[in-house]
């Protein structure tokens, strides 16, 4: 009955709002519904098992609103699996206000935005919108940016999290216990810099703290530092990143660990262009000291981005403190016209880490497997998408010791087929 009251309230925002002296007021919709075949997307299909059919669905709405020097936006969604709520169900558990912010600007160079909001930073690596789920990432947050430039800004981030239940509280100390990562964050602290120069020169540097809390309430600090750099020439693009890691995590173990890639884009003709290159993100090894972590956290990154569409890694809270990855990748899209184009993707994985030797003694090969993506687009005017993807994953046998299937199809599939409905319009 709530979350009802919580959409009548946005509703009655939006046109109440036209009756007021305002500045402007825009809304946006977006539809998305994605229906999947999983043959051994995200983990190994083991043999005689069927695939599976999911119909995945988003409707979100925001109202974005500004007069003067502040602006506000809310936005609400539901995002559901087709079938999970009955037909006649009396209760929707799938509907969240998915950001609810307000922004003023005290100058031309610095605002303060407070609230429920979207944070994504650089290539979204580290931090990013998570828009491919349904769902999304959003954070609760106080958020200021300067612009020292026409060409450069400083953002600082400050977040803090609790729950609504006392009752699990130690007597000195609050427990907080939602994991994201991997890791349990009582707090973040995030400080981003951004340049943009000539002939599309990008760099940008980061630092991010997180307070991390573990089951008992003990409290550390894992600190993040990266750099971003980005340079295109007339037909030649590079881009690179690194990311270190150190401090403590929520098990207490002392973190020391990294991210590294670089890649070079090569535009072969106006409608064609090939991207190769490579990432490499640290893990531990068999042999670690327990009380080492050696496995790089790209804690809130759009994993979806990296390491193939079948999301076999960083997934959820999957495979972080693991053995970690090195991806070898080629990337090529062609554009048949402005409204369609076709993308093929190619990885080869191994593992960071050593992962040890069987029960003869033989060492366990570094190498996963190999998966092989496409995607189809199809724009049909300017507001609605349509995409077909395909994906293979030829695993090796470490997969397997990964993953825990002990006997796996030879080859493992992913079809999926989406549409996307994202009208913006002006209400006033």
């Amino acid at each position: 009955m709530i979350k009802y009251k919580v959409a009548a309230v946005c509703v009655t925002f939006a046109f109440g709002m036209t009756n007021a002296q305002i500045d402007s007021l825009k809304m946006n919709i977006d539809l998305r519904t994605r229906g999947e075949l999983d043959n051994g997307a995200r983990t190994l299909s083991s043999k005689g098992k069927s695939a599976e059919t999911t119909v995945l669905s988003r409707a979100r709405f925001g109202i974005d609103y500004y007069y003067k020097k502040l602006e506000m936006y809310i936005s609400a969604q539901d995002v559901r699996t087709w079938g999970e709520t009955g037909t006649a169900s009396g209760k929707n558990q799938n509907f969240i206000l998915n950001e609810a912010w307000a922004d003023y600007h005290f100058s031309d160079r610095f605002s303060v935005k407070l609230g429920r909001q979207i944070l994504a930073y650089d290539n979204e690596r580290l931090v990013g919108g998570l828009d491919w789920a349904m769902q999304g990432r959003s954070f609760d947050a106080l958020k200021s940016t300067y612009h020292i430039s026409p060409k450069s800004r400083i953002e600082a981030v400050a977040t803090y999290n609790n729950d609504d239940n006392d009752a699990n509280d130690l007597p000195e100390k609050e427990i907080y216990s939602i994991a994201e990562g991997g890791e349990i964050t009582k707090s973040l602290q995030i400080i981003h810099y951004q340049y943009t120069g000539n002939r599309k020169f990008q760099f940008s540097a980061i630092a991010m703290n997180n307070i991390l809390q573990n089951p008992l309430g003990t409290h550390y600090d894992m600190l993040t530092l990266g750099i971003n750099a980005k340079k295109y020439f007339e037909n030649m693009g590079f881009f690179g990143s690194a990311y270190y890691q150190v401090g403590k995590n929520t098990l207490a173990q002392s973190k020391s660990a990294y991210q590294f890639s670089v890649n070079s884009d090569f535009l072969l003709h106006p409608k064609f262009n090939i991207v190769a290159g490579t990432e490499w993100l640290s893990g531990k090894s068999f042999d670690t000291d327990p009380g080492t972590n050696r496995s790089f956290s790209p804690l809130y990154g759009t994993n979806h981005l990296y390491n193939g569409f079948m999301d076999y890694f960083y997934l959820g809270n999957s495979y972080f403190n693991s053995f970690g990855l090195n991806d070898y990748y080629l990337k090529s899209n062609f554009k048949f016209n402005s409204d369609s184009q076709i993308q093929a993707n190619v990885h080869a994985f191994t593992s960071n880490g050593q992962l040890g030797f069987d029960g003869s003694g033989t060492k366990y090969s570094s190498y996963l497997g190999s998966e092989l993506d496409f995607v189809f687009t199809h724009k049909f005017g300017k507001v609605i998408t349509a995409n077909l993807g395909h994906s293979f994953m030829f695993a090796g046998e470490s997969m397997n010791i990964i993953k825990n299937i002990p006997d796996p199809k030879s080859m493992q599939t992913w079809t999926w087929v989406a549409v996307k409905i994202a009208p913006n319009f002006r209400l006033k």
